[in-house]
């Protein structure tokens, strides 16, 4: 919530510089829960009202106390009230002992292992994986080992540690902003690339836009920290891993909800993580879709959310269909989901439902206790936190399932070719060739890595002897990651050797993904090779699946085939008389319960764009010949429809540089005669003179005065309209949106007090650079010559950074050259102005804050009812 909060006021700059007062403990009331019938919930601890902490990881001890950190401090020691009893019996002990700021936990071996997320941390234990002893037997920690650091920290950073099924070796996830380990032996085949066929657009708004591949990972290693095994990559920002009931790995990954209504955007998902897997995270535009061959789909898409902790229910003392499943943790909806896991093959299918929920409810991290009971947290960015227990009482059986799930044959095969993933075996070959083409996804994944892990100098000849074509499109694939351009031809060739009439559509898919790895790979095709690709791929574009379309029409556009302008036009004219899929967008009933998701989802569902139509645009829009004036003027006329659709915070930015680019490779004469299609949508600068001035008379404001005028004034109808104004005179509109209205720079307002208490704001906006979400964070750049460049990051290419250094002037950007940069980093200062609030008298500061309480909804209490914003309180 302090993330939040201190963007949410970004520019309101309503209290930075100000002295306050030690903050009061939080006036929330506690979390209102959902749960099953037959579940009981129970609130055993209030961290943030004990000592203003708020916990992001939780393990368990021998003797079945549970272990918990801040976020941005230290570690705990909790005994839970024993069940039927008063949870005011829960006790709870800081320990002293100098390390904390984790985001995992884990008690293996005798020890404690904990995963720091942190620049710093405490005494200078910054992001790593650390062991911590009791070596006297005083039931105290006193020893702490570093097993590793890690380069990356923040909200993407290193996240969880849990133990592996065999008992010996732990797991590890980090996400997408934390660099390998320092040394590893690779079981994901070490060549990675971004392997995209059209150039990506990095996020307009700068996020992630200069990391590349492999994205986020997952590493195994042993209890000394001494052996890492890189396991599986390409994830965007999964913060918990769990093992099921038959000791198959499994997490759950995040969106990238700026993406909201482009085509490459991907919903949070259940993951099956298996050996040397890829599941095809890339920065901006470039994310692969789930049927991309050289990657694997997930088990189950959610939608929007942000996922933190997955807990596996094969011990929970629960009904028997929870103990086959998952429970998965969504912060900034408060639901945790149920995902059913069913065998599939190799993998598994999932069915989805809602377990528990709540206002506020910002899950972190959980497990099953010794007792059979799910326990978790919430808290994170500084929210308020709680300890809470579920169990059940009901009477469904609950007893453990008495056999461990037997694998299925195709898991059987899958794991016996997983053998062969770490290191070259002769055996390999044999052993994996003929499942190259087996009709299981990830036994043919698996026997593919299996291959590649084999020197390429002992298979390449296999490729191009290989008589079945469906072997011979999966043995290209390998050959495409591996050889260099000297195969180019002969892969080129390979692959038009095989009849598209006989494949599925799934085998069609990968067809075209097996031109597209060898065009990026080993090259583009050249003279009569070329015409032959290009008449290939032509001879079915358009046709009546628009995946095949995206993939076949990406690939005849990167080749810049002979009339490729018109069709994508034609096809582009299609689309936009269909209705608009609905991307997998939550229910009314869920988004109210996030300030962060819920306006934008709200807004789509009303005003939905259409991924198809900017997939046809993004393609085309580096085609230079070919082009009539008049296909220009249509393709540019689009984007003055599709900008007034309702996506992701970066969704305009994304239209504007697809448009950008496109009419980089409009001739001279031509731009003159389109210039009125191609003016900027962006936002303007803001006119300061224009906004609503504050009566005044102004004063240096402290927290404790705000407190006192807050227990009076807001417990009386406020004013609307003077609040709205204030809202204005004081800056907010500049950065953020409230009910449709606003910037975009910082967090929508539109629920926070739905959210977030009074003491949750005010504790925010007493030290707003304290915790920056990455999101919202400047980038510090120290240049060559030793001076700084401070400013958000809004767009980057090969050669320079784009930066805006005026939140109230989006449009202004300076261009950094990066071959002048000499470190880039977080920047530690929060880019809200200071001390704006200065200038309002008490009144007017009330309105703000009854205007931010109310979401500027003119039927809240805070405006009809006799007690005001203090309306649900007892006087």
């Amino acid at each position: 919530m302090r993330y939040l909060l201190s963007s949410l006021l970004i520019c309101l700059g309503l209290f930075v510089g100000l002295a306050f007062d030690a903050a009061p403990a939080p006036d929330d009331e506690p979390p209102k829960l959902t749960v099953p019938e037959g579940f009981q919930a129970d609130i055993l601890y209030h961290p943030t009202a004990a000592d203003s902490s708020s916990w992001v990881a939780l393990a368990m001890d021998p003797r079945g106390r549970l272990l918990a950190s801040d976020q941005h401090g230290a570690l705990y020691r909790i005994e839970p009230a024993p069940p039927g009893s008063d949870p005011a019996t829960t006790k709870v002990e800081k320990l002293d002992i100098a390390i904390g700021h984790a985001n995992g936990l884990l008690w293996a071996f005798n020890s404690l292992y904990v995963v720091v997320n942190s620049e710093e941390g405490v005494d200078g234990r910054g992001s790593g994986l650390y062991r911590v002893f009791d070596t006297d037997g005083d039931d105290q920690f006193d020893t702490i080992k570093t097993l590793a650091t890690f380069e990356g920290f923040g909200e993407h950073g290193p996240h969880s540690v849990i133990l592996g099924p065999d008992g010996a070796s732990l797991y590890l996830v980090a996400g997408n902003h934390t660099e390998l380990p320092a040394s590893y032996r690779a079981v994901v085949p070490p060549v990675w690339q971004e392997d995209q066929v059209i150039p990506a657009l990095r996020d307009p708004r700068g996020h992630a836009s200069d990391r590349t591949a492999p994205g986020g990972w997952i590493a195994r290693t042993d209890s000394l920290g001494q052996q890492w095994d890189l396991v599986s990559i390409g994830f965007r920002n999964a913060y918990d891993i769990a093992f099921n009931a038959a000791g198959e790995l499994f997490t759950f990954d995040s969106d990238m909800e700026w993406d909201l209504g482009m085509p490459w955007y991907r919903p949070i998902r259940v993951i099956h993580v298996t050996s040397g897997s890829e599941y095809g995270w890339r920065t901006g535009s470039g994310k692969w879709p789930s049927y991309y061959p050289d990657a694997l789909p997930g088990v189950v898409d959610i939608g929007q959310g942000s996922p933190t902790g997955i807990v596996s229910g094969a011990k929970a003392a629960f009904p028997r269909r929870y103990q086959q499943g998952l429970f998965v943790f969504d912060w900034s909806f408060g639901t945790i989901y149920w995902v059913g896991l069913r065998p599939d093959g190799a993998t598994y299918t999932g069915e989805v439902e809602e377990f528990l929920s709540g206002v506020p409810l910002p899950l972190t991290d959980g497990l099953i206790g010794p007792d059979g009971a799910l326990y978790f947290a919430t808290g994170g960015r500084r929210l308020d936190s709680y300890l809470i227990r579920v169990s059940y009482t009901g009477p469904d059986d609950t007893s453990p399932l008495a056999t461990t799930p037997r694998p299925t044959i195709q898991q059987k095969l899958r794991r016996r070719l997983e053998m062969f993933h770490i290191q070259q075996n002769p055996q390999a070959l044999d052993a994996a060739w003929p499942h190259l083409s087996h009709a299981d996804r990830f036994v043919r994944y698996a026997a593919r890595v299996a291959v590649e892990h084999q020197p390429v100098e002992t298979w390449k000849d296999h490729v191009f002897a290989e008589q079945d074509p469906i072997r011979r499109l999966y043995a290209v694939i390998a050959l495409a990651r591996h050889a260099d351009a000297a195969q180019r031809d002969p892969a080129f060739r390979a692959l038009l050797s095989i009849d598209e009439a006989g494949l599925s559509m799934a085998q069609q898919l990968d067809l075209l993904r097996a031109y597209s790895l060898v065009m990026i790979r080993l090259g583009a095709p050249e003279g009569a090779l070329r015409d032959e690709v290009v008449a290939f791929l032509d001879a079915r574009f358009p046709e009546a699946d628009e995946t095949l379309n995206r993939e076949r029409g990406r690939l005849l556009a990167a080749l810049e085939a002979p009339g490729i302008t018109g069709k994508m036009l034609a096809l582009l004219a299609a689309y936009s008389h269909q209705a608009p899929d609905d991307m997998l967008l939550l229910d009314d009933s869920v988004t109210l319960r996030s300030e962060q998701y819920g306006p934008a989802i709200t807004d789509m569902r009303a005003n939905m764009p259409q991924p198809q139509e900017i997939d046809v645009v993004l393609n085309v829009r580096h085609v230079r010949a070919g082009w009539t004036l008049a296909q220009r003027e249509a393709y540019f006329q689009w984007f003055y429809d599709a900008l007034r659709k309702s996506g992701g915070r970066s969704y305009v930015g994304f239209l504007e540089n697809i448009r950008a680019d496109a009419l980089e490779h409009v001739p001279q004469a031509d731009r003159e005669a389109l210039a009125d299609l191609t003016d900027s949508y962006s936002a303007q600068a803001l006119n300061l003179a224009d906004l609503p001035q504050p009566e005044g008379p102004g004063r240096n404001w402290n927290r404790k005065e705000i407190n006192l005028l807050m227990r009076d004034e807001l417990a009386k109808p406020r004013n609307l309209e003077r609040g709205r104004r204030m809202y204005a005179a004081a800056l907010c509109l500049a950065c953020h949106t409230m009910r449709g209205a606003g910037g975009a720079i910082g967090p929508d307002l539109t629920q926070v007090g739905t959210r977030f208490s009074r003491g949750d704001i005010l504790e925010a906006i007493d030290s707003p650079s304290d915790a920056i979400s990455d999101q919202y964070a400047a980038a510090l750049l120290t240049m060559t010559d030793g001076k700084t460049v401070v400013g958000r990051i809004v767009g980057e290419d090969d050669e320079v950074v784009m930066l805006n250094q005026n939140p109230y002037a989006p449009d202004q950007q300076i261009r950094v050259a990066k071959a002048d940069i000499a470190k880039r980093e977080v920047s530690s200062v929060s880019i809200m102005p200071p001390r704006l609030l200065n200038r309002l008298n008490g009144q007017e500061v009330m309105d703000i804050m009854a205007y931010l309480l109310s979401g500027g909804d003119p039927e809240h209490e805070c405006y009809t009812h006799e007690r005001g914003c203090l309306w649900d309180e007892d006087d």
